[in-house]
C-alpha cells in the first residue's frame, strides 16, 4: 500500500482553496452583517473603540482562503492517519469504504463534535480576554477526540484479529462503542463551555447561519479529501494497469 500522505496533503490544500471560495460566497456576507451590527452597537453605546481594528474586505476574504488551505492540509494529515487505521482494522473492505469511513470519523472527531461543544461564532461574539483560554480548550478537546477515535479503530482491529465470533464478538464491539461514548460524555461535561454570551444586539438567526455555513464548509472539505484521495489512487492505478497489464500488481 503506497503512502497516501503527500496526495492527501495536496488534495487537502485544494479542498481548502475550494471551500474558501465557497465560504466567501455564502458566509462572508453573514460576517459583514455581524460586523455592521457590532459597529452600530458600538456607536450607539458611544464605545467606538470596542468595534476593533478595521480590516478591508479584500484582506478578510484572502485571509479566509489562506486559513482554510492550512486547515485543509491539517485535515489531509488526519485523514491519512485514520485511513491507515481503518484499513488495518477492516482488511476485507475496499478503498472507497476505508476512505468514506475515515472521512466520516474525521468529520465527527475534528469538526462536528467539537463545534457542538465549542461552536464557531461570528464577529462580535467573544471577548479578547478569554480568547486564549477558549482556543486552548478547543485544541485539547480536538486532541482527546482524535485519540478516542483512534482508540476505537485499534479496538476494532484487535477484535477482528481475535478468534472471537458470534455473541462474544458482538459483545466486544458493543463494549468498544460504550467505552467511546462514555469518554465523549465525560470529556464534554468536564470541559468548560464557552464563557462569552451572545450580545443582545445580535439576532439568533445570524449566529445559526454562520455556524451552519461554517460546518457545511468543514463537511465539504472532508468529502473532497476522502473522495479525492481514493479517486486519484484509482485513476492512477487504472493508468498503470493499462500501461503494464501483466507485469504490475498493485
Amino acid at each position: 500500500m503506497r503512502n497516501i500522505l503527500p496526495i492527501a496533503l495536496i488534495i487537502g490544500a485544494l479542498a481548502g482553496l475550494f471551500v474558501g471560495g465557497y465560504l466567501n460566497v455564502i458566509n462572508v456576507p453573514v460576517m459583514e452583517w455581524a460586523i455592521s451590527l457590532e459597529e452600530a452597537a458600538a456607536l450607539e453605546s458611544g464605545d467606538v473603540a470596542s468595534s476593533g481594528i478595521e480590516i478591508s474586505l479584500a484582506v478578510q476574504r484572502v485571509g479566509l482562503v489562506v486559513g482554510l488551505i492550512i486547515l485543509g492540509v491539517f485535515f489531509g494529515a488526519i485523514f491519512t492517519g485514520i485511513y491507515h487505521l481503518i484499513r488495518r482494522a477492516t482488511p476485507g473492505w475496499n478503498m472507497w469504504s476505508w476512505a468514506i469511513m475515515a472521512g466520516v470519523l474525521g468529520f465527527w472527531a475534528v469538526s462536528l463534535i467539537v463545534q457542538i461543544r465549542y461552536p464557531l461564532n461570528p464577529p462580535g461574539v467573544g471577548e479578547e480576554s478569554s480568547l486564549l483560554m477558549r482556543q486552548a480548550f478547543q485544541f485539547l478537546f480536538v486532541v482527546i477526540s482524535l485519540v478516542s477515535v483512534c482508540g476505537v479503530c485499534l479496538g476494532l482491529k484487535f477484535i477482528n484479529e481475535s478468534d472471537s465470533n458470534g455473541i462474544q464478538r458482538f459483545a466486544r464491539y458493543l463494549s468498544v462503542i460504550i467505552i467511546y461514548l462514555a469518554v465523549v460524555v465525560v470529556v464534554a461535561f468536564a470541559f468548560p463551555s464557552n464563557p462569552d454570551p451572545t450580545p443582545d444586539w445580535m439576532p439568533p438567526e445570524l449566529v445559526i447561519l454562520f455556524r451552519t455555513f461554517s460546518l457545511s464548509g468543514h463537511l465539504l472539505m472532508w468529502l473532497i479529501i476522502s473522495l479525492g484521495v481514493v479517486g486519484y489512487l484509482k485513476y492512477n492505478e487504472h493508468g498503470i494497469r493499462s500501461r503494464y497489464p501483466t507485469d504490475i500488481d498493485i
